[in-house]
């Protein structure tokens, strides 16, 4: 199992290419995980020769330090994008499976279109059929690039009272209906388990979706409230029945860390130790995983 982390702190903080590599293989991580949604890495503006060549290099740098990108994010954004301009944001998917596949990843997480109100009364129906269009017109992009779709599990806040409730894939019996109808080996599962523990409950959704769908991790903790994306142990995940449930599925993905928020809090100058600390928590839930 590769321990793996987002690059979303990095990308957002303005580190180089080069440092992210360093910081991350000098904790050593396994892998790495690429964010297409920031600004600046999604559009038109990511058509050029010059944006491919340093994706490749990237790559490259990883690769010198025995790393690989083992998954990537696509890009959203909220739903005045999916709504009025359905065709640009397909085709930022689009080409962000292509640049993933340049970067050697396995498969890239491709959040399901959720931005209506999933709890008026046949929602959930009409976001299914949607999303199964959606997805559908992606198969031909999968097969051309060589690259799976993670699809993840979502939320949404209520209108009037702003707590987290459910949206599309938030309960995992949904989330095995979405696979098992696209029933295709080009679309698995993406758990994040910090979603999971806002909505439903991680340790029935690992165990619900079982070792044949479930392929990808966004692992990160919560504070039951708010979706935080902070460092296992700081939240209200109970880690010990998460890596229970992996281990009870003979999970065989990788463990890929979407802590954005940490190390996020800190100062770039911080980065280095709290990255450190950050693989050393992933080891031990690894650990914890694999263990008889």
């Amino acid at each position: 199992m590769k321990l793996s982390t987002s690059l979303l702190p990095f990308q957002m903080k303005g580190f180089t290419f080069e440092e992210m590599v360093d910081i991350t293989a000098n904790a050593g991580f396994d892998a790495l995980d690429f964010s297409f949604y920031p600004d600046g890495f999604f559009g038109a503006e990511t058509e050029s020769e010059a944006f491919t060549q340093g994706l490749l290099r990237l790559r490259g740098l990883a690769e010198d330090r025995g790393m690989v990108f083992n998954q990537a994010h696509a890009p959203f954004r909220p739903g005045t994008i999916f709504r009025d301009q359905p065709e640009t944001a397909f085709y930022n998917v689009v080409r962000s499976m292509k640049q993933a596949a340049l970067l050697g990843a396995d498969c890239i997480v491709v959040h399901p279109i959720h931005y209506t109100k999933y709890y008026e009364p046949g929602e959930p129906e009409r976001m299914f059929e949607r999303n199964m269009k959606f997805y559908g017109c992606l198969l031909p992009y999968c097969e051309e690039f060589g690259i799976r779709i993670a699809i993840e599990n979502m939320w949404q806040r209520e209108k009037k009272s702003q707590r987290i409730t459910v949206s599309a894939c938030s309960r995992p019996e949904e989330l095995c209906r979405y696979l098992d109808t696209l029933n295709s080996p080009w679309f698995v599962a993406c758990l994040d388990i910090g979603h999971a523990q806002l909505n439903s409950d991680p340790v029935h959704c690992i165990r619900a979706l079982g070792r044949d769908r479930l392929k990808a991790l966004h692992v990160h903790d919560v504070d039951g409230f708010n979706d935080t994306h902070t460092i296992p142990y700081c939240g209200t995940v109970d880690w010990d029945g998460v890596t229970a449930a992996l281990r009870e599925i003979a999970y065989t993905g990788d463990l890929t860390f979407e802590t954005d928020n940490f190390p996020g809090y800190f100062p770039k100058e911080l980065y280095p130790p709290a990255v450190n600390f950050l693989a050393v928590t992933g080891r031990y839930l690894i650990q914890k995983i694999v263990s008889k």
